[in-house]
């Protein structure tokens, strides 16, 4: 574990003291109307994650046969939105945020099997926020850029199920189980790297690697469970301390880091 700590912190010592290169830009790249293509000192951007729009667009003219689903606000990936106050032509302090959250309710009547003639209700809600801070360095002087940097992050998150069963004639409660998740909270530190193509003046897609390192205190747990008219049994779960890199949002991934195209807007 030591050594891993120390080869994150000894990359993050890399990228701040290979970022004392000239901040200006040379030659600065100006369109027929005056205008710059690249950022500049005093400028701001926003830049949010385009992989729900790629992959909509990609599918559209790929003639794939899969549902072919415009991107919904409950597609969130990692950091969709990141804010820039450039310093200098060539480095710039971060906002990075996330936030997601939904509500999903399903009635299913039971036809067969030994639960037949019930309904069973299921509903979900989930709330998850990621925010924090950093800086980026930029390199390149043409309409391709380069940029690494890094920076700190806070999370919380929660979420609950309620599944309720009830006698599909009369409308009845037979049952239901209520699981609430504890309130997890967490923090972690993430270094990137990637590279921008600026198409406009101004406006830029992108590709960004991630690799982050965090860890997350995960409060204890609820299940609520209630059979006809008895009373209500609550088990409480135990607290955990979770401790993980790369890819913190998928379980498979874990180790690998994040992937991500991006659009961003200067101004």
């Amino acid at each position: 574990m030591k050594k891993v700590l120390l080869s994150v912190f000894a990359v993050c010592g890399f990228l701040v003291a290979n970022a004392q290169e000239e901040e200006n830009l040379v030659n600065p790249i100006v369109s027929s109307k005056g205008e710059h293509y690249l950022p500049q000192m005093d400028d701001w951007a926003i830049s949010f994650n385009a992989d729900g729009i790629f992959e909509y667009v990609g599918n559209a003219f790929s003639g794939s046969t899969s549902k072919n689903y415009a991107p919904k606000v409950g597609y969130v990936r990692t950091n969709t939105f990141v804010g820039k106050m450039f310093i200098s032509d060539k480095k710039a302090y971060r906002v990075v945020a996330n936030l997601g959250f939904g509500t999903q309710n399903n009635t299913n009547p039971i036809t067969t099997g030994p639960n037949a003639g019930t309904t069973l209700e299921t509903s979900n809600n989930d709330f998850a926020l990621a925010a924090g801070l950093g800086k980026e360095w930029r390199k390149g002087n043409t309409r391709l850029q380069g940029f690494y940097g890094a920076d700190v992050l806070l999370t919380t998150a929660f979420s609950n199920e309620k599944n309720t069963t009830t006698d599909t004639q009369t409308g009845d409660f037979i049952s239901s189980v209520e699981e609430k998740s504890g309130l997890d909270l967490g923090v972690g530190v993430q270094g990137f790297i990637g590279a921008e193509y600026f198409i406009f003046p101004k406006f830029a897609i992108g590709a960004q690697y991630t690799y982050r390192v965090g860890l997350a205190l995960n409060g204890a747990s609820e299940t609520t469970t209630k059979l006809g008219t008895a009373d209500a049994e609550t088990v409480e779960g135990d607290k955990s301390f979770s401790f993980a890199f790369g890819d913190l949002d998928n379980t498979t991934n874990v180790g690998v880091g994040v992937f991500s195209l991006n659009l961003t807007l200067h101004f």
